[in-house]
This record gives C-alpha cells, structure tokens and sequence, in this order.
C-alpha cells in the first residue's frame, strides 16, 4: 500500500511540473476567428481600407486623363506630383473650357470614354453638363479625410455647384479684380471704377475677353449686369467698341507689351508670368465692388472613366492641402481650402470682409445665370469680327 501511494504521489508531481513548464497557450478573444489577429491588433479604419484598395488597383491602370484648360505651370505641378507621390503619370489634353466640355459630350454620346477627369470652367457645368446626365457623383470618389471634412471648406460645407446631385466640385473661391492694367499706359488716376472705363479716352482700347462665349470675360458681364452695376453699364461699356479676342494668353500679351492699356479678365496666370519678366502689369479692383469666381478651378468626373482608380486618386491629391497648396501656387488663385496658404497670393485676390462681393458659385445666383448669359450673348455677339 505504501509503495503504491508513493507511487501515485511521484507521478502526480511529475504531472505538475510538466504543466509547469509548458509554454502557456494562446487565448483567443471572443470573437476572433482562430488564426486571425485579436483583439490586440487595430484593424484599418474604413477609409484607409478604401484607399489602399484604389491606390493598389491605380497604381496599376499607371495613369490618369485630366481634360483642362490649365496652361503648363499647373499641369506640371501636379502632374509632377502625382508621379512622384503615387507613381501615375498625368495625361493632359488642353483647350478652352467649351471646349473640353463640348469633347466629353461627345465622348459620352458615342460612348467612346477616354476622359477620367475634367477641370475646367464652372459654365462649362452650368451650360454644357449640368442636367445632362453624363457625370458621376463624387461622393464615392472623395475618400482622405482631410478632403471630406467640411470643416475645411469655405463656410464649412463641401464646396459642391450641385448640393442634390454633388457632381462638380469648385475648388477655388478668390476675389477676380477684373481688369488688368499696363502702368506705363495707365495712370491710377485715370482708372479707379468700372465707370471710368466709359470715358472717351477708352473708346477702341479696351480689350475684353469674348463675352459671346462660356468664360471669364462673360462672366465679368454677367456679374456687372447682376448686382456690381446693371444691364444700362453693359450697354454703355459695348458702345465703346471694346476689342473682343478668344486668345487668352494675346490678350494679355497685347497689354504686356503696350499694344493697348487694358484688358477685361486677363488671365491671372498668364499674367503672373509677364510679372516675373519686370513687365508692370497690375490687377485693378475697381471701388463700385468686384465678384469671387472658382475660375477653371472645378473637378468633375466623367462617366464611363477608363482609370477610374487613378481619376479617385487624384482627385484626392488635388483637393487635399498638399495638391490645393501646389495648385494655388502655379496659378496665383485663392483655394476654396480654408488651411492652404495665402502669402504667395496679390492680397487683391484673397477673400477679404468688408468690400461689395458678389459670389459667381452662389445657388441664387447659378438659378438666373443662364438669363443673363443670354442677354450678354445678344449684346456682345454683333461685336465679334
């Protein structure tokens, strides 16, 4: 008896010590598939999930179209970037904003898709896209969160044209002084208000930018007749016999180099460039008040986009602070971004209270627009030779 106790006994200890020294095993959360990560492992957010997945499959698509009317410094910038950042080159076609709209349309009819992104002007939504049924919304294209954050936007909203159908996003918003001047042909005595331009000293000499047609020159007219003045100055301003060019880069070029003293919406861009040469060009602001624009600074995304992972992409970039910081430097425009920097920009053209600004992006505005483009269109056409 005593031996089979002692027995019992050393075998029972050595059971213990075994356990003992056993490595403990792994204790899986509730929950938690065996072979999956537990509860100590924190999953990707939502987002970065949905980012990773679209860089992925970009990355392989290797490039994005960009339809725009943006000369070389910002398709540069951000092409660029893109390379560098993600590895997906920018395939750029440019031209006028009608233009480019008018391609889409086209390519939409035919459905021959060989657009991934438009940035071109906001008429070009206004009167060629909108209702038309041929852009897809961006809400599932916008994915950083610092894109999708309203807090980051001019009054705290994203700044979409089309709230309901949210297919064109505007981003920039900055001050259009208007009318550029030559200060070796103009004193700043001489031209101060919009109604200076109707003395006879003008008369012949006032370049405009071809009110007729979708772009900056028709939206100067449009805002003049809506609210900075009335339709009586539209009159009176086409009775001067302005000069009417299509050419944005000759109209300013024109007033660069002396051949007339003033331009209605000349190119800020272009004129940036005339500046770093020494040329002494100059935006005015005239004292009856001005009007904020988005310019060419509005995305859009075609249905049917042959890289529409790459498009996703880009469209990111360029809306958050790094793309819309890069984007605002090539061009001199404000960003509808309210963290992007302004110190590069003429203070003229940054968003400041306490002067008559009327807003191009407004919803009041936008449910006229097409009304008084109509009469702008009918006073200016017979002018254009």
């Amino acid at each position: 008896m005593k031996r089979s106790l002692i027995v019992v006994v050393i075998l029972l200890l050595s059971v213990v010590v075994f356990a003992c020294v056993r490595e403990p095993a792994a204790v899986q959360q509730p929950g938690t598939p065996a072979g999956k990560p537990g509860a100590g492992t924190a999953a990707k957010p939502a987002w970065e999930q949905d980012w990773d997945r679209t860089l992925a499959e970009a990355k392989k698509e290797s490039k994005v179209v960009v339809y725009t009317a943006y000369g070389v410094p910002w398709r540069t910038a951000l092409g660029d970037a893109m390379q560098s950042k993600y590895g997906i080159t920018l395939e750029p076609l440019s031209g006028r904003s009608e233009e480019m709209a008018e391609r889409i349309m086209r390519e939409q009819s035919y459905k021959a898709y060989a657009s991934d992104v438009a940035v071109v002007g906001s008429s070009a939504f206004a009167q060629i896209f909108k209702g038309k049924g041929v852009l897809d919304s961006l809400d599932k294209a916008l994915v950083l969160p610092e894109v999708t954050d309203p807090r980051m936007w001019w009054e705290g909203r994203l700044p979409y044209f089309d709230p309901d159908t949210r297919t064109a996003i505007h981003f920039y918003l900055y001050v259009k002084p208007s009318v550029t001047i030559n200060t070796n042909l103009v004193k700043p005595e001489d031209f101060k208000a919009w109604k200076d331009l109707l003395h006879p000293r003008w008369k012949g000499k006032i370049l405009i930018n071809d009110p007729s047609i979708g772009g900056g020159g028709q939206r100067a007219m449009v805002m003049l007749a809506y609210g900075i003045l009335d339709w009586d100055y539209v009159q009176a301003l086409a009775k001067q016999e302005p000069v009417i060019s299509r050419d944005e880069r000759l109209l300013v070029e024109w007033v660069a180099k002396e051949k007339y003293p003033l331009a209605i919406d000349g190119s800020s861009e272009l004129m940036y460039n005339w500046i770093k040469e020494g040329v002494p060009l100059r935006q005015v602001m005239p004292t009856e008040g001005g009007y904020m624009i988005s310019g060419i600074g509005n995305v859009y995304m075609p249905k049917g986009a042959p890289h529409p992972n790459a498009a996703k992409v880009f469209i990111n970039f360029l809306l958050s602070k790094e793309g819309q910081t890069l984007s605002s430097k090539a061009t001199g425009h404000q960003s509808t971004r309210v963290d992007t920097p302004t110190d590069h920009l003429d203070p003229m053209t940054v968003r400041q209270p306490g002067f008559k600004l009327l807003s191009s992006v407004d919803q009041e505005f936008l449910s006229k627009e097409a009304d008084y483009v109509k009469r702008v269109v009918e006073i200016f056409r017979p002018l254009v030779k």
